[in-house]
């Protein structure tokens, strides 16, 4: 009697487990997915921005109006709008990383994009450029990158080439990877080691200077 009566708690905390272990595989995969549409549009919309404003600055024979159709001003109003805070996009060729960055550096922006550290310069000043990722996801193939290593730092119509300098591991709260410099480089952080189960207790750090 006793022993039927104690299945019957554990089968529910098995339920309740396996219904938690659910939950969170599920949660897991709508935030990849997530970031992935995000990095999908945001790239495509910075795309049709850069064009647009070459369009505009090239000379071309004025055209005869079209008529607009309502289905299609309906389409483009259903289409997600370009993020104000997506500031540009990140690139290491050899890696074949690709990714979009975002202004701040909250749980939000991170699971979308590569942040960049709002007190630290932004792109094209002079100063330290400080973004941040996640290592099983944007920054993930950064374990491979070597000095010398190219980096593209692409704006709304500028583009910036940096080479790495330093590859480095570091405390948690070393100052140096986020401290101002005067010469332009590019300070890219992540958590390590890269295959840590949990919070990694160290960082990896990639400073790379202005070609």
């Amino acid at each position: 009697m006793l022993v039927h009566v104690m299945r019957r708690p554990l089968a529910w905390l098995s339920n309740l487990l396996l219904l938690g272990g659910s939950i969170a595989i599920l949660a897991g995969g709508w935030a990849l997915l997530d970031g992935k549409l995000y990095q999908s549009v945001q790239k495509r919309q910075m795309e049709e921005v850069v064009n647009e404003g070459v369009d505009r600055g090239a000379v071309t024979p004025a055209a005869a109006p079209q008529p607009v159709s309502p289905l299609s001003v309906l389409s483009k109003s259903l289409l997600p709008k370009r993020d104000p805070l997506a500031i540009g996009e990140l690139t290491i060729p050899r890696l074949d990383l690709d990714v979009v960055m975002r202004e701040g550096v909250d749980e939000p922006s991170l699971r979308k994009a590569v942040g960049h550290l709002p007190s630290s310069a932004f792109p094209g000043q002079a100063g330290n450029v400080v973004l941040l990722g996640h290592r099983d996801t944007f920054f993930r193939p950064l374990r491979g990158i070597l000095r010398g290593d190219r980096i593209r730092v692409r704006t709304v119509g500028r583009s910036f080439n940096y080479y790495v300098e330093s590859v480095q591991v570091t405390e948690p709260d070393w100052p140096a990877s986020v401290e101002r410099t005067r010469e332009p480089v590019v300070t890219l952080i992540t958590c390590f080691p890269f295959d840590y189960i949990g919070p990694a207790p160290r960082r990896f750090v990639v400073r790379a200077r202005l070609e």
